[in-house]
């Protein structure tokens, strides 16, 4: 950025010659944040994406064009703490003790370390930065959180879409965990996990019998009671979620089970896991913190530390479920699908996206980007929205009839949704 080039970064060093070279980075990052507001004219928020630094720390050093960027009111030594006492790094060694020693306990760091302080003592912890320092002082198994880089803006798509209220305050994620085999036993154990991103946050773990449709709704009705309903179910496209791997047009029973909910099924990209960002993280949590860490004698001590995995993390979470809304909400049937543009075998020269197995073609200058597929159930009419900043462009609009050999078993069944 021109900003950044026009800074005198000699100058700056032979100023503060005296200082530590990690003070005068920190210092020439203040020059770098008052340069660019002052001179470059950018806003705040947009320093903030520009360079990664906090919101306070931008606010804090633009505050006056004059301002001396060189201050430090700590009072105290590089490395010396400012308030924290013996009786703080007690606590801490104290606490991590005692989680480490229970076996219903499987988190130990500087989170859970603050969550049972505060329900074990009158004063607030230290932020869990502090608690972090301390423990690694201590010699304690810590974890330290670098600066999250973030994901090329393309990758994240579509957070805006998803998270931003355009399929309700709500959404969650479910998937099935890979088999795991008991020591000594080659019958392979099945599992599935349910998770929210988005406060109130949580995961929750169940062992199934096997990885069929029957066993999957058995275990989103014990969901569904534990937690709040969601407005949408984000799943991958295996065929116990998504149904028939060859009929197109057709509508499988888990999307029938989560519209007569008024949940809308949501299905990830094909082969990429990154579009299943929560659950594919919490399954992670799930091996490395209970799986892998874990000896179970039998399935009956299994699913006893398994009930003590998912108190644990919800401990954890903070997790408390919301009062009810009552309000009346106007519900659309519909199934929305991410995928990313591929170009496509049958028709060189286009680009293509698969929506329950019927190849929908689009402009080839859109090949490798995600799009958000809407297929609404009432109208029959699908359509591929391209996400742009924070809002929708419609890419293309069809018709997209329900298969009538769907529609028939439905019908015979009397399962057919009425708002359909």
């Amino acid at each position: 950025m021109e900003t950044r080039r026009c800074l005198n970064f000699d100058k700056i060093f032979y100023q503060v010659e005296e200082k530590s070279h990690d003070q005068k980075k920190l210092i020439v990052r203040r020059y770098q944040v008052h340069q660019m507001y002052f001179e470059g004219g950018m806003s705040k928020n947009k320093i903030v994406r520009e360079t990664g630094m906090s919101n306070h720390f931008v606010i804090k050093w633009t505050q006056s064009v004059e301002q001396d960027m060189t201050e430090d009111h700590r009072g105290r030594k590089r490395g010396d703490r400012q308030k924290w006492t013996k009786q703080t790094e007690d606590r801490i060694l104290k606490l991590h003790q005692e989680l480490s020693a229970s076996d219903k306990e499987f988190f130990t760091g500087a989170t859970a370390i603050s969550q049972t302080w505060q329900q074990r003592y009158d004063d607030d912890p230290p932020p869990l930065r502090t608690i972090g320092q301390i423990m690694k002082d201590l010699g304690l198994p810590s974890r330290p959180r670098g600066r999250s880089k973030g994901a090329a803006k393309y990758l994240r798509y579509p957070e805006t879409t998803l998270y931003g209220g355009y399929l309700g305050d709500r959404v969650m994620e479910a998937d099935f965990i890979q088999r795991r085999y008991l020591q000594g036993s080659g019958q392979p154990l099945h599992f599935v996990g349910f998770s929210a991103k988005q406060d109130p946050k949580f995961r929750n773990y169940r062992r199934i019998e096997d990885l069929t449709v029957d066993n999957f709704l058995q275990a989103c009705d014990e969901f569904l009671t534990l937690f709040d309903k969601p407005d949408a179910l984000k799943l991958d496209n295996a065929s116990t979620f998504i149904g028939s791997v060859s009929g197109k047009r057709t509508l499988s029973r888990v999307m029938l089970y989560l519209l007569k909910r008024k949940i809308i099924p949501v299905f990830s990209v094909p082969r990429k896991p990154f579009s299943q960002g929560s659950i594919e993280g919490n399954n992670s949590v799930f091996s490395r913190f209970f799986w892998n860490r874990r000896h179970f004698e039998d399935l009956e001590d299994l699913d006893r530390q398994l009930g003590w995995f998912n108190a644990a993390s919800l401990r954890y979470s903070g997790y408390k479920k919301p009062e009810p809304n009552d309000a009346v909400k106007e519900f659309i049937p519909k199934v929305c699908f991410l995928r990313q543009i591929r170009e496509s075998e049958t028709h060189p020269g286009h680009g293509m996206i698969d929506v329950v197995n019927e190849e929908i073609l689009l402009p080839s200058e859109w090949i490798n980007f995600f799009v958000f597929a809407e297929w609404d159930l009432k109208a029959e009419k699908l359509t591929v929205n391209l996400e742009e900043d924070t809002s929708l462009k419609i890419l293309k609009h069809i018709d997209f009839k329900i298969n009538k050999t769907t529609l028939n078993k439905l019908n015979q069944g009397g399962e057919l949704l009425s708002c359909i």
